[in-house]
C-alpha cells in the first residue's frame, strides 16, 4: 500500500493509493463559499460543495433558467464545516429532468450565491 500523509497545525491530508481515500480532520473555514459543482456537465449525478464557517440556517437548491424551483437540495440548519450534497437529476417528486442548463443556489444567513451546471 502507498501511504502519504502531510499535516500542518491546522490540516491533516492523508492518501492511500489502494483506497483513492482523502481525510481532511481540523480545517478551519473562514468564509462562506459555494463551489462548482463536479462533475459539469454531469449525466446522471454531480456533487455540490460548499463551506459554512458558523452554525447557520442552509437552504441549496437547483432552478431552471425561467426561475422555476426544480429541487431543494438543503434546507436546514448546519455546523460549520465543508459540506457536501448530490444531486440525481431528478425534481421534488423524484422525476427525471430533461437536459439543460440548471442553475444552483445557497442562501446561508445573509450569504447568496448561484452557480450554473449543465445536465447531459
Amino acid at each position: 500500500m502507498i501511504y502519504t500523509s502531510w499535516s500542518d497545525k491546522n490540516t491533516k491530508i492523508k492518501t492511500s493509493k489502494s483506497t483513492s481515500r482523502v481525510e481532511l480532520k481540523n480545517i478551519v473555514i473562514d468564509d462562506f463559499t459555494l463551489s462548482n459543482n463536479y462533475p459539469n456537465p454531469f449525466n446522471p449525478i454531480t456533487v455540490i460543495s460548499y463551506n459554512i464557517p458558523k452554525s447557520v440556517f442552509v437552504k441549496v437548491s437547483v432552478y431552471d433558467l425561467n426561475g422555476r424551483k426544480i429541487k431543494n437540495l438543503v434546507n436546514s440548519p448546519q455546523s460549520p464545516g465543508k459540506k457536501y450534497v448530490t444531486w440525481d437529476g431528478t425534481n421534488d417528486l423524484g422525476s427525471s429532468i430533461s437536459a439543460g442548463m440548471y442553475l444552483y443556489t445557497i442562501q446561508a444567513g445573509e450569504f447568496r450565491q448561484t452557480r450554473k451546471m449543465v445536465l447531459l
